[in-house]
């Protein structure tokens, strides 16, 4: 009768050496992406007229020396390099399927950002300052051509680190 019991928590047991490694982020930052405004018009070489983007995310950053990986709301999205203060990161190319022609696009982004020990030239209540910009890479869509960018601006409060 132990058998069972047995090989049961034995298979437990190698069931839980193959779940995924979770890992706590060094910093994360409940962060708002905001399009960019030149004046009443969207920061943007690409349309007459887009929608207002205004989201909020969480940004998990994880160290390897200089190096960061960027993860967004848990997924893993880019990689950059930080130095002090100042951090510069890259997505990777996503596909945005729309019914109007799929797109590819990629993120190039700067931030000012701040753990808990503070220290780096932020305004009072914010940790995260920074811009991003949304390159289009590839097009379907005959209104979004190849190459034309969205400029963004974030902003977020350290919530972990």
């Amino acid at each position: 009768m132990t058998r069972p019991l047995a090989i049961g928590a034995a298979l437990l047991g190698l069931l839980g050496a193959c779940a995924p490694e979770t890992t706590t982020p060094d910093l994360a930052y409940t962060v708002t992406v905001q399009s960019a405004m030149d004046g009443n018009a969207l920061s943007t070489d690409c349309v007459d007229s887009a929608p207002f983007f205004d989201q909020t995310y969480s940004y998990e950053l994880y160290f390897e020396g200089s190096t960061v990986e960027v993860k967004i709301d848990g997924e893993s999205f880019g990689s950059g390099t930080r130095s002090g203060c100042d951090l510069v990161y890259e997505s990777a190319v996503w596909l945005e399927e729309r019914a109007s022609g799929d797109l590819r696009w990629q993120l190039t982004g700067e931030a000012v950002y701040e753990g808990a020990a503070g220290g780096c030239s932020l305004d009072e209540g914010v940790d995260w300052e920074g811009d991003e910009v949304i390159e289009i890479t590839e097009s379907e869509d005959e209104d979004i051509p190849v190459g034309c960018t969205y400029d963004m601006v974030t902003e977020g409060t350290l919530k972990a680190g």
